[in-house]
């Protein structure tokens, strides 16, 4: 099967997070019809962006004053998860029907392949990485608050000795899936720990951890890395990677017109959740309220 590459020219400059997952959900739904060939998306973010999967609420889960303070924008994802922070990081996304490979037709055979090649892609750039088994999600006693992405490696992330370099999460529809992948490339992924409902003390013990299990390319590198420097080489690594057959192009017609009804849902829904709740609604341990 025709594999697309979606061209972009902004690539470089990066999108907003309503268009970047409404782009995405429209072509999910153009793929499950069977109308829209399976697609390779490589992409950034701006501005800076909180992603929740989607479960979450933004007001359990965020510090909304604090997010609004820093003038990061809120959406919500079509895949599952938790909450990533997309700031100078790299994100793909991978949209195909279940036929569309062999390694296509179940969860675990396309997570893992997917994550081979981009663990490739990386390390034919020169960064030592490889696949990890998974361990559990680490999270300080007591604490019910879901940790962030890069807190915990599930089976087949890929891995910086051990620490995590890229999360992915991926949906299945009926006949079609959807995998997202944050690769995580400056530090700035740190202050997704500011965003959270916690207080204080939780929210330094939270820093502790993410620093303990999650790294980005230019801390292994050991030098600054842009993400819109490395984007290009990325995307023709991963694809060869893949193995599939490919050619690059935009989204057609169908896909064009929902993405501008999605976006107009999601900026709406956006601005929404970056609203501040009435009160303290900082997460605190049981035995800590008042």
């Amino acid at each position: 099967m025709k594999w697309r590459i979606l061209t972009d020219s902004s690539r470089n400059a990066g999108r907003s997070g309503a268009w970047n997952m409404a782009v995405d959900e429209a072509i999910l739904s153009e793929v499950e019809a069977g109308r829209s060939p399976p697609t390779v998306r490589v992409y950034g973010w701006t501005p800076a962006c909180i992603s929740l999967g989607h479960s979450q609420k933004a007001a359990h889960e965020l510090d909304l004053d604090r997010v609004r303070s820093l003038g990061y924008d809120i959406v919500v994802r079509a895949t599952g998860g938790r909450a990533v922070l997309h700031i100078d990081e790299l994100t793909y996304s991978v949209i195909a029907p279940n036929r569309a490979e062999t390694w296509c037709e179940t969860q675990p055979l396309s997570y893992r392949t997917i994550s081979q090649a981009v663990a490739q892609a990386l390390a034919d750039a020169g960064f030592g990485v490889s696949l990890d088994r998974g361990y559990p999600v680490e999270k300080p006693l007591a604490l019910r608050a879901m940790t962030p992405c890069f807190s915990s490696t599930a089976r087949s992330e890929v891995v910086w000795g051990d620490r995590k370099v890229v999360g992915s999460a991926q949906r299945r529809m009926r006949d079609s899936f959807l995998q997202h992948g944050s690769i995580l490339v400056s530090k700035g992924h740190r202050n997704i720990v500011d965003c959270l409902n916690l207080e204080a003390d939780n929210r330094a013990r939270y820093l502790e951890i993410l620093d303990r299990n999650a790294v980005s390319l230019e801390e292994a590198l050991g030098r600054t890395v842009r993400w819109d420097a490395i984007a290009k080489d990325f995307e023709e690594r991963f694809v060869a990677a893949l193995e599939i057959d490919s050619g690059f192009g935009g989204l057609n017609e169908i896909e064009s017109r929902r993405v501008d009804e999605l976006m107009g849902e999601k900026v709406g829904h956006g601005e929404l959740l970056k609203q501040a709740m009435p009160g303290n609604n900082r997460f605190m341990p049981e035995g800590m309220r008042s």
